[in-house]
């Protein structure tokens, strides 16, 4: 039996380009039965950002939702409107399921470049994306599916309210993406390191350090990035 999962993953995992495709998702989340796994980080390790720059009383959108069960944790910790989508029917109809009678958790297929079902400041909550934008940077289209993508997380968010990217990726190669002048993505953006054993730094103002202290991170041998892209508030955004 051993010997047939490695064989079947092998065959799965074979090419990282496959990742940006739709097609390559639900075929996923047939072979898997609707397993639940986690990109990069669980909610305890992530805990303390969500809720810092979430709003629990607020609806929420998930990009990108695959079969994590990180909403399912957040709504047992009080948030009390997720809504996740996915461009890949068969995780979404799996998760529909599971979650049937889970207040304030709902789902529906979605297409995170494109997302006219929703209005424009839909989610006051935010927008929480656990490596989803990872996974379109992978294709041939990368600039254009990144762009199209957070300018519509960009949309959808309420004034003052933050889109959460996941990532593995250290500043120097993902505020490239986060921060294009003139390209409608008018946020401030912060980020977070989160390691091994609970530890954290952040959150770290990007407007605050040089070429050279962003280059300085990683600092810790293993871990992940939190980046936390704030809308300007309605206020901010009148004055301009």
């Amino acid at each position: 039996m051993g010997h047939v999962i490695v064989k079947t993953l092998a065959a799965l995992y074979s090419s990282e380009d496959a990742f940006s495709l739709s097609s390559y998702w639900n075929d996923r989340y047939k072979r898997e039965g609707g397993a639940a796994f986690e990109w990069y980080r669980d909610y305890g390790s992530l805990e303390v950002v969500l809720d810092r720059h979430l709003d629990k009383s607020q609806p929420v959108l998930h990009v990108g939702v695959g079969t994590s069960r990180i909403q399912y944790q957040m709504h047992l910790d009080g948030f009390r409107a997720i809504h996740s989508v996915d461009y890949a029917p068969v995780c979404i109809q799996q998760l529909a399921t599971l979650h049937a009678h889970v207040p304030g958790l709902t789902y529906a297929v979605a297409d995170c470049r494109s997302m006219p079902e929703y209005a424009d400041g839909s989610f006051p909550g935010g927008v929480l994306d656990k490596g989803t934008l990872d996974a379109l940077l992978c294709g041939d289209s990368d600039e254009e599916d990144s762009l199209q993508m957070l300018r519509e997380c960009y949309r959808v968010l309420g004034p003052g309210a933050a889109y959460l990217q996941i990532t593995y990726a250290p500043p120097r190669s993902r505020l490239r993406y986060l921060q294009r002048p003139g390209q409608g993505l008018d946020w401030q953006v912060l980020f977070w390191e989160v390691g091994q054993q609970g530890r954290r730094e952040g959150p770290v103002a990007v407007a605050a350090l040089s070429e050279e202290q962003l280059g300085a991170y990683p600092k810790q041998a293993y871990s992940h990035f939190v980046y936390v892209c704030v809308k300007p508030a309605a206020a901010a955004m009148a004055a301009s």
